[in-house]
Order: structure tokens, then C-alpha cells, then sequence
């Protein structure tokens, strides 16, 4: 072989390692079920704990605002007093693989705790998922894969406990798929809400507007509320996919918020247990 085939040879073998390199690191990959949460302090110690659980389900889409800027800034505002935040599509950060979106969050109200709870690996790390930011301290959080055909937009619950004053919440956050695998999902979440014991509460990004057969069947199962329903003197916008159901717990307000740090709205709810549910 000539040197100058020889070279164009080696370039061409070059290319495809390179190619192929690149072709590993941009798949999507599932995330380790297995690997331990990356998280801020799991407990806080001498914080006095809430009276109510004020909670939101946000997609924060990544920190990029309608206006197509990512500030992450503007995410934090919007979540303002909020003391847990059930928070999807959250990303690693793009230049340190050990950050991510809802450490920096905590990062710029330093009086909030994180929790990462990634459902995809790409690059060779884990780069997207759901996370939480909290004020209080959530020592016991499960994660829950949902079942995935398509091989890509890999999802998962998060099963979390909130300490009251007067006792204790079973939150069970997710962001599902909007396509394919969006109805089995669906089901499979709101089967895992419904057999927990109450006090509890589902919320998430669940892609799917009121009058999907699934929701308004849920809607109907005895003891099930939406706080939004309750405090909407109308029928909450029909486009929208965001969503808190909740089970022996009392409402105390409940808003859906328009904002420019998303492309989605912001559900905050304020919850508090009945009198019987309360600690002696």
C-alpha cells in the first residue's frame, strides 16, 4: 500500500471511530434505577416542621422561558415560597457533569435542598430527569421507573414523604410520556396513587388534559380530589396538561400560573390534613 493510501486509509478508519464515538455518546440511554439519588441534605435538623404542605408541580422545561432564553433565575422566582417542588425536565448542567438544574436552583435561594432523579444517560452521563427542591428535608425518596417501549423520552415516578406538624403526606410526583406510552403510564401512576394510604397526593406533568377517560375516571374514584376543580369557580383552561389529585387531605388554595420561565404553567397548591388525620 502507497503511503498516500495508506493515509487516506487511516483518516477513513479515524472518521468511523469518531463517528462512532459520537453516535455512542449522543444515545439515549435509561438511567441507572439502581444508582443512589443525587441529592442536597436528605434531613434537615432543627427546622420546625410546616402546619400545611404548600407544594407545586412545575416543568420548568429546562430553564428556557417563552422567550426561548434559559435562566434559571427567573425558574426560581416563579417557584418563589413554595416549600416542596415536584420539578420535570430538568438537566444536567452542560458544562460541569457533576451539577444539575435543581442544585443550582438551590444555589440561588440557598434556603432550598435538592434532590436529581435522572431518567436518561447521554454523553456519558446522566443529563435529564425529575428533581425536587425543598425547604424541610425529605429523608425517604423512592424512585420508580415507568415501563418504556419507544426506547427514548425514559420516564419515572418519585414516591416522597412530607413531615407536618400534625403528621405525615405520601407525595407521588412524575412527568409522563405525551405519546406512545403516555396511557399504560398513566395507569400505572394512577394505580400506585390509589394504593397508597391517605393522607396522599399525585401531581405532575401527566401530558394529558381533563377529559382524557383515564382522568376523569380517576376523578370520580371516591375520596379523589383535584384542588384546582375545587378552587376554579370554572372549568380549569382545556389544554391544560398539569395536574394535583390528592386523597384525604383538605384544600386550602389551589392556582394555576401563567409564567415566562416555561413553557408550561406553574400548579401550586396548599394542602392541610384534616382533624382527624392529626398526631395525638
Amino acid at each position: 500500500m502507497s503511503p498516500k493510501s495508506w493515509k487516506l486509509t487511516s483518516i477513513g478508519l479515524l472518521a468511523i471511530v469518531i463517528g462512532l464515538i459520537i453516535w455512542d455518546g449522543a444515545d439515549r440511554r435509561a438511567a441507572d434505577a439502581t444508582k443512589p439519588l443525587a441529592r442536597g441534605p436528605a434531613s434537615l435538623p432543627g427546622k420546625q416542621l410546616p402546619a400545611t404542605l404548600k407544594i407545586a408541580s412545575f416543568n420548568i422545561h429546562s430553564g428556557k422561558g417563552r422567550d426561548g432564553k434559559t435562566d434559571l433565575f427567573r425558574t426560581s422566582k416563579v417557584i418563589g415560597e413554595i416549600d416542596f417542588a415536584g420539578l420535570y425536565e430538568v438537566r444536567a448542567s452542560r458544562l460541569q457533569f457533576y451539577r444539575n438544574q435543581v442544585a443550582e436552583l438551590s444555589m440561588i435561594n440557598l434556603d432550598r435542598y435538592w434532590l436529581f432523579a435522572p431518567t436518561e444517560k447521554q454523553w456519558w452521563h446522566e443529563h435529564f430527569g425529575n428533581g425536587i427542591v425543598h425547604r424541610y428535608g425529605l429523608p425517604h425518596v423512592v424512585r420508580i421507573p415507568l415501563d418504556n417501549t419507544r426506547g427514548k423520552a425514559f420516564r419515572n415516578a418519585l414516591l416522597w414523604t412530607v413531615e407536618l406538624q400534625d403528621g405525615s403526606v405520601r407525595v407521588l410526583s412524575t412527568h409522563i410520556d405525551r405519546t406512545t406510552d403516555r396511557g399504560h403510564q398513566l395507569k400505572t401512576v394512577s394505580g400506585l396513587f390509589l394504593a397508597l394510604q391517605p393522607p396522599c397526593v399525585l401531581m405532575g406533568d401527566l401530558n394529558t388534559v381533563a377529559t382524557d377517560p383515564q382522568l376523569e375516571a380517576l376523578r370520580k374514584v371516591d375520596g379523589v380530589v383535584s384542588p384546582l376543580h375545587e378552587q376554579l369557580s370554572e372549568e380549569p383552561p382545556a389544554t391544560n396538561i398539569d395536574w394535583i389529585f390528592t386523597r384525604g387531605l383538605r384544600t386550602v388554595s389551589a392556582e394555576l400560573i401563567e409564567n415566562d420561565a416555561s413553557d408550561h404553567p406553574i400548579l401550586k397548591a396548599e394542602l392541610a390534613l384534616p382533624q382527624e388525620n392529626t398526631r395525638d
